[in-house]
């Protein structure tokens, strides 16, 4: 459509100039934008405003979404315009006029609400200057003063000291069991706080006295024992006299109110300045030197059984060329059991491949695996039977003399009580069952039967092919004994490793299970391995690895610290008397 637009500009003496122009276009834009029809220039405008086409109704406006307009004295998103119809948006007034002849639409554009005038008004209403508040800068300083030593001051001091009364309670009981009851919703000296206190000691957050049993005195160890009673020392205080370590308060290392983060100490650098140079602060420490997992870590020490039958273990490193060998006095070749086309298992028709899991189960944390016994994962394959006409008749695994007893007892009462369907049992033990019963030189005709039988089967079961197959046996004499078994559970007591965070990967990229013939081998992977996927802190082609996520700092099999605590305490008291 053909439109015309005149522009109005009013000057000082009234009189009114008006530039015309003349546009096609099928709808009439408005707005801050250069790619506007109508260009209304200014910061009070939109880059959209609207616009203005003709519809079979007649002229209808439409603003620009979430905008309005001023239409006719009404506030409106849209409506139907006429000749004589007012638009105001923001500081311009658009009115439609009689189109001449050849013209489709005519309207005007005025700037009826300059932006000097709007400045003005804001200035006119704004207060900017204290003195126009109608006080003076000194009272308002005397006010301010009073009012922060009030709050930040005057409330925490008498909140602390003269609205809480500490209950009665042993000495026993924590800082948290003798909070007294507050006489409002949170404690004067929450406006002390030097930040957000972290995750794990929210449920503290507004009652800092749990913590701070003092105003302006540290947080002392006696504190922190009193909730934490089963934290550990890093080292043995009585083999390593270092006071950086056992002297140190837990503060210094644990920094509270740093926001809603772990508040144990993550950097490697923390355990880097004493670990890069261990002798030179602990000489007789038999630990390496480590610093970065991903180009400064030694070889892993794994403990090894090297004897077991007196128990004997060993700390060896994982170095090819030298790798630890393990005497467990157990036989068990996982090559012959990690076959492709699988083992015989007793019972069943097919083959059953074997994997991994099948005999290493993960525990209930998922971080380790259960123990591997006889009974729960080898008699489904390794059956203890000893008489072929009986196949489901076992013995209990682990101790010789009940395993023959079993066997005794078995033969025992089929000879006493017949029907036995041996081939090579005398018509007496084989006679059926419930006839006449036996006379005395036949129940001891049967008896000598049982005991030749029972020494038959406990040959064979204590042989090579039966127990021997896994067990070592030893002969001493007419007796017979099975070396103890003793496996490692724990290879790497001073690491951590969780396998079920792991279990994407098969369990062959670790473990070189398939290739080992022998149960001597140790499977563990060696800090190349790990390596491949986890670098230093800083690492960014492979996964990040802090020292504390593999090793803790406060140590299980360490002393107590609440013990240090108590006892420095009791000394100081000691002393103080």
């Amino acid at each position: 459509m053909e439109v015309l637009v005149s522009y109005l500009t009013r000057k000082r003496d009234g009189a009114v100039a008006s530039r015309n122009e003349v546009l096609t276009c099928e709808a009439l834009s408005l707005g801050r934008s250069t790619d506007s029809e109508v260009e209304l220039s200014g910061p009070g405008v939109l880059l959209h405003e609207g616009v203005i086409d003709r519809r079979p109704g007649g002229l209808f406006f439409q603003a620009a979404t979430r905008t309005s307009a001023i239409i006719d004295g009404k506030v409106a998103r849209n409506g139907p315009i006429g000749i004589g119809s007012h638009v105001k948006l923001g500081p311009y007034e658009i009115v439609v006029l009689n189109p001449p002849d050849g013209k489709d639409l005519a309207v005007s554009v005025e700037l009826v609400q300059p932006m000097e005038d709007s400045l003005e008004s804001l200035r006119r209403l704004s207060v900017t200057d204290l003195d126009r508040t109608g006080i003076s800068k000194r009272a308002f300083a005397w006010a301010s003063l009073i009012v922060i030593l009030a709050l930040f001051l005057a409330w925490p001091i008498f909140d602390r000291y003269g609205m809480r009364e500490e209950t009665a309670a042993p000495a026993s009981v924590s800082n948290l069991a003798k909070t007294s009851q507050l006489s409002w919703p949170m404690s004067g000296d929450i406006v002390w706080t030097s930040g957000e206190i972290s995750g794990s000691h929210k449920f503290i957050a507004n009652n800092c006295a749990v913590c701070h049993e003092r105003p302006f005195v540290k947080v002392q160890d006696n504190v922190c024992v009193t909730c934490h009673e089963s934290v550990r020392h890093h080292v043995s205080p009585e083999r390593f006299d270092l006071p950086q370590l056992t002297m140190a308060l837990c503060q210094s290392c644990h920094k509270e109110h740093a926001g809603p983060t772990h508040i144990v100490l993550s950097e490697q650098t923390f355990c880097g300045s004493c670990h890069g140079n261990i002798k030179s602060i602990a000489a007789a420490s038999e630990i390496l030197n480590a610093t970065d997992f991903g180009k400064d870590h030694p070889q892993f020490r794994p403990i090894v059984i090297t004897d077991a039958s007196t128990f004997a273990m060993d700390r060896l490193p994982l170095e090819p060329g030298k790798w630890p060998v393990e005497k467990s006095n157990l036989a068990f070749p996982h090559k012959k059991h990690l076959v492709a086309s699988g083992v015989i298992v007793p019972g069943e028709k097919d083959r059953r491949v074997l994997e991994c899991v099948d005999c290493h189960r993960l525990d209930a944390g998922g971080v380790g695996f259960r123990p591997t016994s006889m009974m729960t994962d080898c008699s489904s394959c390794h059956w203890l039977n000893f008489e072929y006409t009986a196949p489901q008749r076992v013995v209990p695994h682990g101790s010789i003399e009940n395993a023959m007893l079993t066997i005794k007892e078995f033969y025992s009462d089929l000879a006493l009580r017949g029907g036995a369907e041996i081939e090579d049992a005398p018509a007496l033990v084989r006679r059926r069952p419930g006839t006449a019963p036996l006379t005395p030189e036949q129940r001891l005709e049967a008896l000598a039967w049982a005991e030749r039988k029972t020494k038959q089967a406990g040959d064979r079961l204590f042989s090579k092919q039966v127990c021997g197959a896994c067990h070592e046996i030893q002969q001493h004499g007419d007796a017979l004994t099975i070396a103890p078994v003793l496996l490692s559970t724990l290879w790497m007591p001073k690491a951590k490793f969780n396998h079920s965070k792991h279990a994407t990967a098969p369990c062959t990229d670790c473990h070189n299970a398939p290739a080992s013939e022998t149960s001597a081998d140790v499977l563990l992977p060696s800090v190349q391995v790990c390596q491949v996927c986890h670098g230093g802190e800083a690492a960014s082609t492979r996964v990040p690895s802090t020292c504390i996520m593999c090793h803790d700092f406060h140590l299980e099999f360490q002393e107590v610290m609440r013990e240090k605590v108590v006892r420095s305490g009791a000394s100081a008291r000691e002393r103080s008397r």
